[in-house]
């Protein structure tokens, strides 16, 4: 089946249009890709992470008695202030408080703690001591980069938009051809050539999806900035409204002290009127005083609105406002929708292993694009020095995207070689894992056979990737078969992926060294 074909300037527009997007931006988006794989799972991590908390089991929390503790352990506790509570959960058996200090004018000191719910033992979380999951979340949306890093993973996002849109219109005439022609009895480079095509097809809605989310909630401060400015006099408290009612509300400083109905008894009556939902977190303000509230988040986990925000008065518990689960109006929706979109955080742990099925085969749609690419320039229209200049740009690409695989293992394993008793401990995780990065992308600059640089990395993040496993049990004692055992299943999800992703790795590579001819040529 044959569609129209674009008009030949038109398709030359949009080809050169999708080369150039997609060339500048694909090392960025393959970080963004890779790293967002494994954030989708941030949650999911914490037990492997903190073997300290595997023993730690599910209880439900007496809020009134949880800020009683942490007044005996922070006395300067400034309940008055903003105090936020994420529960925990079965992923997170942590209870994880934020809240105002006492302090001088002009200086807020926050409380950043995690709160064990079986001892009640408090913890400082300033530095904290797992950082794994944390870090790959935060350079997917290149949070290390100060001040626009947010920025940056938007605008790529909007070019990547762009890249698909282009990409999708100079397919269009043999679109479905070209994905039912697929096979893996071809010659090598042409079965990544058509693969390219094919899992991008594939991948379509959900790089769409991801695009678009991830344009939005990179940008969201620019977009929302005119709109305050000129349609709102500035005033972001309608925006606001439809996203956390609570801060519409503002603070009385002339409020008179009152006494506090029970938060366990909103927390309970939360839970009476959605059964079939998890309170996520709570958030009190200006606790105390007359005009004091209190924001419940909740979700069941499933739903795609199926999340609420409800805030009550804290002097005698009446519904202030509320963004009622399923009951949303379209401005209520959009936010929360988006982020729900962009994190898989419904349809439960199916929907997260198939998003990041689709970020792997996005990351190879990126790798083999940037090879296609550099295939194209090897006509003899191109100089020598043009050529060369193409096989560095190339070189270089895939250098800092191949060495993440050995850096992201080697992240895991400092996590387990690092002490739980060192100072700063997630500081030490995180520089071995950039300059690891580091050391690994300038070290593939000297393979300049390029099957040689994919044979290398794809070797060493391999047998790396099967030593985490091996050192968890080490350190841990929680061998591979025992947290299997003994039903612990989110430690064992991680070994067991780690070490299949070993296993698959070496085959692929001893399938790819006995190949007559690379895929690279001789390069």
């Amino acid at each position: 089946m044959k569609l129209k074909a674009l008009n030949p300037r038109l398709y030359n527009i949009m080809f050169h249009t999708h080369t150039v997007s997609g060339i500048v931006i694909s090392f960025a988006l393959f970080v963004i890709f890779y790293t967002g794989a494994f954030a989708l799972f941030r949650d999911e991590l914490y037990r492997w992470e903190n073997h300290q908390s595997r023993n730690v089991s599910l209880i439900q929390v007496d809020t009134d008695e949880l800020l009683q503790q942490v007044k005996l352990k922070y006395p300067d506790f400034n309940e008055a202030g903003q105090t936020s509570i994420v529960y925990n959960n079965e992923k997170q058996p942590y209870i994880q408080f934020y809240a105002d200090l006492h302090s001088e004018e002009n200086q807020r000191r926050r409380i950043r703690a995690l709160v064990n719910p079986i001892n009640w033992e408090i913890t400082d979380n300033e530095n904290p001591l797992t950082t794994v999951a944390e870090t790959l979340y935060r350079l997917h949306f290149f949070d290390q980069i100060p001040g626009f890093g947010l920025w940056l993973s938007g605008f790529v996002s909007l070019f990547f938009l762009f890249a698909i849109v282009t990409g999708v219109l100079i397919h269009w005439k043999n679109l479905i051809q070209k994905f039912y022609a697929f096979s893996l009895k071809r010659k090598l480079k042409n079965i990544w050539t058509d693969a390219h095509t094919t899992l991008s097809i594939i991948g379509l809605p959900f790089q769409v999806t991801y695009a678009v989310t991830g344009a939005l909630l990179g940008l969201l401060t620019l977009l929302l900035a005119p709109s305050a400015i000129i349609m709102l006099d500035g005033n972001t408290d309608p925006i606001f409204e439809k996203i956390t009612p609570q801060r519409t509300f503002k603070i009385d400083n002339n409020a008179k002290t009152a006494p506090m109905i029970s938060l366990t008894e909103i927390k309970n009556e939360v839970l009476k009127n959605y059964p079939d939902h998890q309170i996520l977190s709570a958030v009190t303000q200006h606790y105390g005083f007359e005009d004091a509230t209190i924001a419940i988040r909740v979700d069941d986990g499933q739903g795609i609105v199926s999340d609420g925000n409800i805030v009550y008065s804290l002097k005698d518990g009446t519904l202030l406002t509320a963004i009622f689960p399923n009951q949303k109006t379209y401005s209520q929706t959009v936010y929360n929708l988006m982020t729900k979109l962009h994190f898989g955080t419904f349809g439960g742990m199916f929907l997260k292993i198939v998003y990041f099925i689709l970020s792997m085969i996005t990351c190879f749609a990126l790798i083999s694009g940037i090879l296609i690419w550099k295939t194209a320039r090897e006509k003899k229209s191109y100089t020598d020095k043009q050529k060369r200049f193409h096989h560095q740009v190339t070189k270089w690409y895939l250098a800092i995207c191949l060495s993440l695989f050995p850096a992201t293992a080697l992240l895991f394993l400092a996590n387990k070689v690092v002490s739980f008793n060192m100072d700063n401990r997630s500081f030490y995780v995180n520089s071995i894992f950039f300059i690891g990065w580091l050391v690994f992308t300038f070290t593939g600059l000297f393979w300049n056979n390029l099957s040689k640089l994919n044979r290398n990395y794809l070797v060493i993040g391999s047998i790396l990737s099967i030593l985490v496993p091996i050192l968890n049990g080490i350190v841990t004692k929680d061998w591979i078969w025992k947290t299997f055992t003994s039903k612990q299943y989110y430690v064992f999800s991680v070994d067991f992926s780690w070490l299949l992703a070993g296993i698959i790795g070496l085959l692929v590579c001893k399938m790819y060294l006995f190949r007559p001819k690379s895929i690279q040529g001789e390069n």
